[in-house]
């Protein structure tokens, strides 16, 4: 079935599709957020790709890409450049394992008129794969929802055009359709989530954010439901000369934060312990070892906090070809 990962990748690839065939700067709510959001992620794409350890160490695979045979035509077709205009990629649900809930939002600068054109090129000429409904926006006016059913993809997906800046797609009409008629920053029904989201940072390169009921939906061994339940865990990973990684969960009380953040330890150094006797005879483990090292979680009241961190220095051993 096809979970949070699953939907971001069957998002993606739709527009693939498309294309050929607790912070001083709290995050705005997306307005287009389906309102029983219970767990998102979001990719800011435009802080990645002006980060100088993107710039150095992937930028040049991901230019080979998008100028590839396959890949440049379409792009140059829409007027899509998306190491300009794609700005960041949402992907937010219930949670758990149903393949028809969820939305992926991806915000950018797309021209509606070349985009169109595309789509209804290749309704055309790939009728199975592609075709275009017209939904009345309830104003006298019509919405296009576009009909993807690509082989490569798991589920069906149906993607709209909002505006010039923002492209939604979900395996579920009706979370599509339901986005594209809100005029306003939703009421999560989860009121609990909403205040997690308004606290996250949107500087971060990645970040997720989940109510721990919603990811003990999820097919997951029972130990780990029972430290899920009544939590809720936010953060990310933030991209620039160097990684560092924070998370923050909020356990249901003081003890059981405290026992968490023990066990968390407990397991990161036997994990050390173990990558450590390793490196003795593989060298080139090295690096992992020294990232290992900088993982530590804490508690403090109800708050357990993992963080790790990757300096520059260890990415450039890392990846040095010597």
């Amino acid at each position: 079935m096809l979970g949070l990962r699953g939907r971001l990748m069957a998002g993606l690839s739709c527009l693939a599709l498309l294309l050929p065939a607790w912070s001083a700067h709290a995050a705005e709510i997306d307005r287009y957020l389906p309102e029983d959001t219970e767990v998102i992620s979001t990719l800011n794409v435009k802080q990645l790709l002006a980060s100088p350890v993107i710039k150095k160490f992937a930028l040049p695979g991901i230019k080979d890409f998008l100028t590839n045979d396959q890949v440049k035509p379409h792009l140059e077709e829409l007027g899509f450049d998306p190491l300009k205009d794609l700005d960041r990629i949402t992907t937010a649900g219930p949670g758990g394992n149903e393949n028809d809930r969820g939305l992926v939002i991806i915000h950018g600068q797309f021209d509606l008129a070349k985009f169109k054109a595309k789509a209804d090129k290749e309704a055309k000429v790939n009728g199975d794969v592609l075709k275009i409904h017209k939904i009345a926006d309830g104003k006298g006016g019509e919405i296009l929802l576009y009909e993807v059913s690509y082989p490569d993809l798991p589920v069906t997906m149906f993607v709209a055009l909002a505006s010039e800046k923002t492209l939604l797609a979900s395996p579920g009409k009706d979370y599509v359709v339901d986005a594209l008629k809100r005029k306003e920053k939703p009421v999560l029904k989860s009121k609990d989530f909403q205040s997690l989201l308004e606290k996250m940072d949107p500087r971060q390169s990645f970040s997720v954010a989940a109510l721990g009921n919603a990811l003990a939906k999820a097919d997951l061994p029972d130990k780990v439901k029972d430290a899920l339940k009544d939590m809720e865990i936010g953060g990310g990973i933030t991209i620039t000369e160097d990684i560092a990684l924070e998370l923050v969960g909020n356990a249901k009380n003081v003890q059981a934060a405290r026992e968490l953040a023990q066990n968390i330890n407990d397991g990161l150094n036997q994990g050390l312990g173990v990558l450590s006797l390793l490196a003795t005879q593989q060298k080139e483990l090295a690096p992992v070892v020294e990232i290992a090292k900088t993982i530590k979680s804490s508690a403090r009241d109800k708050t357990v906090t993992l963080k790790a961190a990757i300096p520059a220095e260890v990415l450039e051993k890392w990846t040095r070809k010597d």
